[in-house]
């Protein structure tokens, strides 16, 4: 298969991360209202990204730089109906990758309590990094973090 991590410039990939989001990460059942024009994701120094498959936009991740060669991965998601065929585990490869192009060598996310043993099985360890992320929304997630 193949893949490309291809950072969100055009208006049609911006409806296609909205698109996705939407069917993954903001479900009316997880009762978050979604917004297109969110501050973080319309930041110059965040990069959101389309992880396509055979040219088809299948997942989406966003990276923010957080200082001293450490980057926060957000918002990472893979279309529900592509889900369990091995694409998460590539895009998570792809996008080590183009954090450490980016000068970066430890990355961080909050994960979902259902995906922490998706990320330990790719390298990724329970490690507080900022508790005050963990208020609100991301109440039910466990942080982690990976040396890359």
């Amino acid at each position: 298969m193949s893949y490309e991590l291809r950072a969100v410039a055009t208006p049609d990939e911006w409806a296609a991360l909205h698109n996705i989001r939407r069917a993954t990460l903001f479900t009316p059942e997880r009762g978050v209202v979604y917004d297109e024009h969110h501050p973080h994701d319309l930041n110059p120094a965040n990069q959101c990204f389309l992880l396509f498959c055979e040219q088809e936009p299948i997942g989406v991740v966003r990276l923010d730089p957080r200082g001293d060669g450490a980057m926060v991965v957000r918002l990472v998601a893979i279309v529900p109906q592509r889900q369990g065929e091995g694409h998460g585990r590539v895009l998570g490869q792809l996008v080590e990758q183009e954090a450490r192009r980016r000068g970066a060598h430890r990355l961080m996310l909050n994960s979902r309590d259902t995906a922490v043993g998706f990320y330990e099985r790719t390298g990724w360890t329970a490690e507080i990094w900022d508790a005050a992320e963990l208020e609100g929304i991301a109440s039910h997630c466990v942080q982690m973090t990976k040396a890359i």
